[in-house]
């Protein structure tokens, strides 16, 4: 019996996937879904962020894959309640010490600049329902485009990681400080717009021919953001950082001449 995986969506990669497409009723994101093995989470505000930013109809996609069951969509109510089955009454600083986790492994003082009522509190009498408003206090005064989804998807990561001791799949940014972010937490491995081709052709889910209408789509939005070349780690020890056309990265990869690392960066093999 294949082992279950347990993945995190994000909101760039979800934006993304959504808009590279071989058609109206084909979307890459849905060749994500349908990958075998593969449980599917985001947190709530991920939700919140794809309906604000309203790219297509992302939206109505992700409502109606909670819906269905596909994603499992997470409260920070359902991540409290979690962390007092192991934490016990330690939980509301369990997860005030995770989210410091995640807006360090994001930017350096983030937790300090943006979340004053959480470090104020007495963690030893507040309640569940007291820190969540606390928490839903500071959160309304951080603002838009600040990465709140990406950090409460790192909380969630946390948790997800502490009660299932397994390695934790995130599909996100293609930004590589979030992702080398990511990685300083612990058992994360990232999956980029890039390598995600990768891995769905190495479980069968895309074969090289399939894939050329999605790969074709991925061109013109990068055309769009004037982008022709991807930065890939050479196979030297130093590991150094060259940019190549995107157009051979792509044959390269399904030559087999690239392989993912855990950040999600590319690496020529050796």
């Amino acid at each position: 019996m294949t082992k279950e995986k347990y993945a995190l969506l994000d909101t760039d990669f979800i934006s993304k996937t959504h808009l590279i497409r071989k058609d109206d009723q084909n979307k890459m994101i849905d060749r994500i879904m349908e990958m075998q093995g593969y449980r599917f989470y985001c947190h709530e505000q991920i939700k919140i962020e794809i309906a604000r930013h309203n790219i297509g109809n992302s939206p109505e996609w992700l409502n109606a894959k909670i819906s269905d069951g596909s994603v499992h969509c997470v409260t920070d109510e359902e991540i409290i309640d979690d962390l007092h089955t192991i934490y016990f009454g330690s939980a509301e600083a369990m997860y005030a010490s995770m989210l410091r986790n995640g807006c360090e492994a994001y930017k350096k003082g983030y937790f300090e600049e943006n979340f004053a009522r959480l470090q104020a509190l007495d963690y030893s009498t507040i309640s569940g329902d007291s820190f969540l408003q606390e928490l839903e206090a500071d959160c309304g005064e951080i603002g838009e485009g600040k990465n709140l989804g990406e950090l409460k998807n790192y909380v969630l990561f946390q948790i997800l990681s502490t009660k299932l001791g397994e390695q934790i799949y995130i599909f996100c940014s293609d930004d590589k400080n979030a992702r080398n972010g990511i990685v300083s937490l612990g058992r994360a491995r990232c999956i980029s717009v890039l390598s995600a081709f990768m891995l769905l052709n190495k479980g069968g889910t895309l074969s090289r021919e399939d894939a050329d209408p999605y790969i074709q789509a991925y061109f013109e939005e990068l055309r769009k953001r004037n982008q022709t070349m991807f930065r890939v780690h050479d196979a030297s020890k130093e590991m150094q950082m060259r940019k190549v056309p995107c157009e051979q990265v792509i044959e390269e990869m399904y030559a087999g001449k690239l392989e993912v690392l855990q950040n999600g960066n590319l690496r020529y093999k050796q």
